[in-house]
């Protein structure tokens, strides 16, 4: 059996899909994507078969249980047995397969905020992580302790991707439980068809980076090709939730109120990324926050009746 390009986990999510089109317009070899549909990443034996099958040169591990800042502290258990169980088969059944090199997506959330800014990857193991997703972090932290592991036992390649805050078309568009934009998106979009106001939490005050998901498909390509190891993967600019929530009301087109509910978090104030060796590789941004906010908006008006929630 020919032995497939790339495959890439979580290819029906928000960065499978952007990775998945920027691998096949890039390459000329098979990339294959598996959803959860295909396989149960839980399950090894059924995970290792679906590797088995292709036998892919590179993996990208994309696919992870996450459900925003709400979700993963109700569900910490869960998250961080969820998360190894299929962190652990990915990277087991990739060594399995043959496969020369896993390209592996961390989280912001592995780093403490005890660490100093702006974040280097030799902090990741400074400290806890944030109590508000210490379940899902561990599991994280936990998987670049694998692929190191690996790597000295087996020589199995790895990058291992620290990502900044996501967003773009096909997120999971929830307002209670979702990512920032994507939770901001819905809340616009639904207030423009009833007329009613926007609420939303906290002061607006915490800055966060954010980065588009096409731009981090191509940053993901460029590091599969030209890094070992960990490595931030975002922007390196900060923008405040205030300043996004401006940009969100243009590009909507929303003319109504809009409500800050104080009562709620705000989560960690500030995340701000050292991103020198991304940007050795020469990778920039493709799209301007502006420009990324509306084509996500305007592809969420379009899809709104088949859009995860």
């Amino acid at each position: 059996m020919q032995r497939a390009e790339f495959l890439v986990t979580g290819a029906s999510g928000l960065l499978g899909h952007a990775l998945v089109d920027e691998l096949r317009t890039a390459s000329k070899g098979e990339v294959v994507g598996l959803t959860s549909r295909d396989v149960d990443l839980t399950d090894f034996e059924a995970t290792r078969a679906a590797f088995e099958r292709h036998r892919p040169a590179v993996v990208f591990h994309l696919a992870a249980r996450v459900a925003g800042l709400m979700g993963n502290m109700r569900a910490q258990g869960q998250a961080y047995l969820d998360n190894t169980r299929m962190n652990s088969n990915v990277v087991e059944a990739a060594r399995l397969a043959g496969t020369t090199k896993v390209v592996a997506m961390g989280s912001t959330a592995i780093y403490s905020d005890a660490v100093r800014l702006p974040m280097t990857e030799d902090q990741i193991w400074n400290g806890p992580p944030h109590y508000s997703e210490s379940g899902y972090a561990h599991a994280k932290r936990g998987m670049l302790a694998h692929l190191e592991a690996y790597k000295d036992q087996y020589g199995l390649d790895y990058a291992y991707c620290i990502s900044t805050n996501l967003f773009g078309p096909h997120d999971k568009f929830d307002e209670q439980h979702g990512h920032v934009i994507p939770s901001l998106m819905s809340k616009f979009l639904r207030a423009n068809q009833t007329g009613e106001a926007v609420t939303i939490w906290g002061t607006g005050t915490p800055q966060r980076d954010f980065l588009y998901a096409k731009d981090a498909a191509l940053a993901l390509r460029m590091i599969a090709e030209g890094f070992t190891g960990p490595i931030n993967m975002a922007t390196g600019t900060a923008i405040s939730i205030a300043d996004t929530v401006k940009l969100i009301t243009e590009v909507s087109g929303f003319k109504g109120p809009v409500e800050w509910d104080r009562t709620k978090p705000d989560g960690q104030k500030l995340r701000q990324y050292d991103v020198s060796k991304l940007q050795s590789l020469g990778f920039k941004p493709r799209y301007t926050l502006r420009d990324a906010l509306l084509e996500t908006y305007e592809w969420l008006a379009a899809h709104a009746a088949v859009a995860r929630r």
